[in-house]
Order: C-alpha cells, then sequence, then structure tokens
C-alpha cells in the first residue's frame, strides 16, 4: 500500500529534472524557423506536462487518508502529523492546478506566433511562472518527501485474527515473536530497541484449510498515564486500540529488563482496565533466571521453555474470537 508512493523530489530538483528533459527534444525540419519553432513548442510542452503529471503523481501516489484503517490514520498522526500532511498535499495540488491553467492559457500564444523572438520571449515567461508556482510548495514538497520515507517503512497490516505482544522494555517481546513467527525483529539488550511495530506470521492447519494468524511486536510501555506517554509509547496503545483480538502481556520477573515486577504489574493493570473488551494471556519470561510461584505461564525465550504451551494458549483464545 505504502510502497507505491513515489520518490518526492524537492522544487529545484524537480524543475533541474523537466529543464533536463526538454533539452533532449529536438524536432526535425527542413525550414529553420519551423524546426526552431516546433522545437520551442515541443520543449515548453514537454517542460509543463512533466511538472503537472509529477505534481499529479505526488498526490495520487498517497493513499486516501479517510479511507485508510483507524490504524494507519492514528500511526500517521504520530509519526507524521496527519493534519499537517493532508494540508501539505492539498497545497501541491493546488500547484498542479495552477501550473495546468498557466499552460492552457499561454499556450495557445506559442502556436499562433510565427515570430522566434516573441516565441522565446513567451517561453521563457512559461517556465518562469510554473516554477515561480512550484517553489511556492517546496515547504511542502520536503514534508510529504520525509512523510513518503517514513509511510514506505509503515508495517504491512492484515484483516486477520492477531496478537499483539505489549510490555516493559526489554522484557523479551521482540524475542517473543521471532520465536513465534516468521519476523525477524532486532534484539538488543537495551530499552526502546523497538522503535516501531514488527509484524510476523503464524500459519496453522485446521481441518485441511490454512488458516493464518498476524503477531504484532509492539515498542515497549512505561507505567505512567496516556497523556505522558511518548510517540513511541503511543504506537504501542494504537496496535492494542485497532488491532488486537488477543494480547500477550509479558513480565521480567527477574527485573534485568531494568524495572521493578512491581511496576511491571501496575502497568498491565492499567492496561486491563482500559482495554477491558480484550482476553489476556499473561507471561512471565526469563524464567531461566528466576521461577516464581505465581499461576501466570512460564517461559524462557533463551531456552524455548514453556513455548510450545504459549502457542496452544494462543490458539485457544484466538479460536474463541
Amino acid at each position: 500500500m505504502f510502497s507505491k508512493i513515489p520518490i518526492i523530489l524537492d522544487a529545484t530538483k524537480l524543475i533541474d529534472h523537466a529543464i533536463r528533459k526538454t533539452k533532449k527534444i529536438e524536432i526535425h525540419d527542413r525550414d529553420r524557423r519551423f524546426k526552431t519553432k516546433k522545437t520551442t513548442i515541443a520543449r515548453t510542452d514537454s517542460f509543463a506536462t512533466i511538472i503537472i503529471s509529477t505534481l499529479e503523481q505526488y498526490v495520487k501516489g498517497f493513499p486516501s487518508i479517510e479511507h485508510l484503517p483507524s490504524f494507519y490514520q492514528e500511526i500517521i498522526d504520530i509519526k507524521i502529523d496527519i493534519n499537517k500532511l493532508k494540508e501539505a498535499l492539498g497545497a501541491v495540488d493546488w500547484a498542479r492546478k495552477t501550473c495546468a491553467l498557466i499552460y492552457s492559457k499561454q499556450s495557445r500564444a506559442l502556436r499562433k506566433t510565427g515570430n522566434i523572438d516573441f516565441l522565446k520571449q513567451k517561453q521563457r515567461e512559461i517556465y518562469g511562472r510554473i516554477s515561480s508556482v512550484v517553489k511556492q510548495v517546496d515547504v511542502h514538497l520536503i514534508f510529504i518527501a520525509g512523510a513518503q520515507k517514513i509511510m514506505k517503512k509503515f508495517p504491512d497490516i492484515k484483516d486477520i485474527p492477531t496478537v499483539v505482544i505489549a510490555g516493559y522494555p526489554n522484557v523479551g517481546k521482540s524475542s517473543l515473536l521471532k520465536l513465534l513467527s516468521s519476523a525477524k525483529p532486532k534484539i538488543a539488550q537495551y530499552p526502546f530497541t523497538t522503535k516501531q511495530i514488527h509484524v510476523g506470521h503464524i500459519e496453522r492447519k485446521e481441518k485441511y484449510v490454512k488458516k493464518q494468524y498476524q503477531i504484532i511486536d509492539t515498542p515497549g510501555l512505561l507505567d505512567r498515564p496516556l497523556s505522558e506517554k511518548n510517540d513511541i509509547e503511543r504506537q504501542a496503545i494504537a496496535a492494542l486500540t485497532h488491532l488486537a483480538d488477543l494480547v500477550v502481556f509479558i513480565s521480567d520477573p527477574s527485573e534485568t529488563c531494568g524495572y521493578s515486577i512491581k511496576n511491571q504489574l501496575h502497568m498491565l493493570s492499567q492496561i486491563k482496565e482500559i482495554f477491558h473488551d480484550i482476553s489476556f494471556i499473561i507471561v512471565e519470561n526469563k524464567v531461566d533466571l528466576k521461577k516464581t510461584n505465581s499461576s501466570y505461564l512460564k517461559i524462557s525465550c533463551t531456552n524455548n521453555e514453556g513455548i510450545e504451551l504459549l502457542i496452544k494458549e494462543i490458539f485457544k483464545n484466538l479460536n474463541k474470537v
């Protein structure tokens, strides 16, 4: 969906690109005057067409924000600012329409005249006016260029049963995703390694039919009010809000993650209160380091202890969805 958004050039690069293309155009005619006239008209037409069509591609290349799933709309707002993106795309579309209007009005004069000096003057005028319009929206072109780079990295979220892995930073969410699915997230021993959503998939055969399930690793959450959460944490909340059919909450009783188990469980109670209509599986990871007497499912992403049991619990819960 987002991979089709074209690479966006700023105003100067777009104008230079159009001019370079037009310089290659040469119309042949035995009459030198007609050759000059035809070449000038063809180059001017090409310059205007390249600018107008490129601006149109920029706008149409972005998916309609209003028709995107709620999850994507929220992620765009978190990472880009949805209103600024709409404003920028609107400005670029205005530039497209204005350039088209300029050329449609001025092109008639090119074709009617037989005066080569007037023809050249009119060509410079069209180039100048169109270039001026493009430069007026340069700040917007730069903004949507940045948006394109961010959006092309968005995960491909499918409308299938979805498990969201949540918990504090460094408790083993990415390690679990790697064990459960096809995803290969970055694994490291420091907080907030996961700065964005990672998606993996599991395929399971049920009654001769292959079913696919989605597993999402979210950025780590900290025990603080929603209003105080940073943009990285807000992505996790967006995944829980819009995507989760089941939440696997991972805690680390060994506290090697750098956070107390008391704070981890307090955050769990807050999340369960907010997302009270979603099923939870609560897991204690790193049982190779410390095992408690709690009733929570015990696993180790290091030696795979309890992973098969967790998979059974996940499918048991998903089958109820």
